[in-house]
């Protein structure tokens, strides 16, 4: 496969996930806006609370949060020190970069690998207050989205990396 082929698969893929994660994130806030909404009405107009509203929303804002983060990935929006970068010439701020996103990858799997364990310890306790779903479903919220991240940091580096070969070929 050659070097454009590969880059409209990935451009396209990147961009078919990340609009599919996009519509589950607003899904999310929706229901966090509904869920919270109804609650103030129920608890001072009509006096009777919703006891699963809140932590319904806090489950619900975990999952945002966390597939959030692998957005902020693709846009380049997470925080980052880039004083050393910029003094480096491209070639070694390339590998840099490099170098740091297969750290990053590593870590995303390790938090993948412990977050699942974690998540099906979840699968044994159920929240009285929420329907008595399973603690699993809250839980899954990290291994999931780091498995997006990990997605999501690998094929913006690897998008980076041809289109900087790309424009250095082309000078």
């Amino acid at each position: 496969m050659d070097r454009q082929r590969t880059i409209n698969v990935l451009t396209k893929t990147d961009r078919i996930v990340s609009k599919f994660i996009e519509i589950v994130c607003v899904i999310l806030m929706a229901s966090i806006v509904v869920t919270i909404s109804t609650s103030v009405i129920s608890r001072f107009v009509v006096f009777n609370p919703l006891n699963f509203a809140n932590p319904m929303a806090k489950y619900l804002m975990i999952w945002v949060a966390f597939l959030g983060a692998g957005l902020a990935f693709r846009y380049g929006e997470h925080i980052a020190v880039d004083m050393i970068s910029e003094r480096l010439n491209q070639k070694t701020r390339k590998q840099l970069i490099v170098a740091i996103d297969i750290l990053t990858s590593f870590f995303l799997m390790a938090m993948i690998y412990y977050g699942f364990i974690f998540a099906m310890s979840g699968l044994e306790s159920n929240d009285p207050l929420v329907f008595n779903i399973s603690m699993a479903i809250p839980y899954l919220s990290v291994p999931v989205s780091f498995i997006y991240m990990l997605f999501q940091i690998n094929v913006t580096t690897i998008l980076n990396v041809l289109r900087t070969n790309d424009a250095t070929a082309e000078l």
